[in-house]
């Protein structure tokens, strides 16, 4: 059974701050808000039929128009059909804003690495992003450009909010019928998809400057998701990689 639902977004200039979420299925509707990037507060209704509980619904939505929140998405969801090409269209968009604001925040900086940092369970995306200078400082030498986790700059998170709206329902008590493993994985392959496509339109440079830039995928406290370095990165950045896994083995 599809159901209704609906997103709407205060923005921080073209930052999202705030969130309003609202989905009617059957005689029920839920609801969430709060703060981007966070889980937010939730409650649910139930209503004593599927007509009640849609005007609540339309209510809900009417309400956070009035209070000066823009209707971000739409959609009727199916909980046995994950839509993974909205998702990676998502991760575009938001990837390509964070690559803009890491480069704004940091203009003494040569950037020249960056991530999308996922988790086991897939619940998350965020970026991560390193520089010449970040590389040159740090006490781990070579090894933290292949750690996400240790790079310095993390600009741009707060675009990932609508990727992470519509992770969420995977992992909120809500109507989701997808098998967990194909879900993760195509969460994953959403993710790599983005940043090849990225690629290919010269977002990370291209050339020699290409040549010098690491592109990576990682998912926190998991293993390596299987050939994706390879094909984020061109031969230069992967003949780095095997120098540097051989000097560090």
């Amino acid at each position: 059974m599809t159901s209704n639902y609906s997103l709407f977004y205060t923005f921080d200039g073209d930052v999202p701050a705030r969130f309003r979420e609202a989905r009617v299925f059957g005689a029920n509707l839920w609801t969430a808000g709060g703060a981007a990037m966070t889980w937010g507060e939730e409650a649910r209704s139930g209503y004593a039929s599927e007509a009640l509980a849609r005007a609540a619904y339309v209510a809900h939505c009417q309400a956070a128009l009035d209070e000066g929140y823009t209707l971000a998405r739409a959609m009727l969801i199916d909980p046995a059909v994950f839509d993974f090409a909205l998702l990676q269209s998502l991760v575009t968009d938001a990837t390509r804003l964070a690559v803009d604001a890491v480069r704004r925040a940091h203009t003494g900086q040569h950037i020249d690495a960056f991530a999308l940092v996922s988790d086991d369970s897939a619940m998350t995306i965020g970026p991560m992003a390193n520089s010449r200078e970040a590389l040159a400082a740090s006490e781990y030498g070579e090894e933290m450009l292949w750690n996400p986790a240790e790079w310095a700059f993390d600009d741009g998170g707060a675009y990932f909010d609508s990727a992470y709206r519509l992770l969420l329902q995977a992992h909120r008590h809500l109507p989701f019928d997808v098998d967990f493993t194909a879900f993760r994985a195509g969460v994953f392959e959403a993710c790599i998809a983005a940043l090849a496509r990225l690629d290919a339109e010269g977002v990370f440079g291209a050339g020699a400057q290409r040549d010098d830039f690491v592109l990576l995928f990682e998912v926190s406290d998991s293993e390596a998701v299987g050939g994706a370095m390879a094909r984020l990165n061109p031969p230069e950045v992967m003949a780095r990689f095997v120098r540097w896994m051989a000097g560090a083995a």
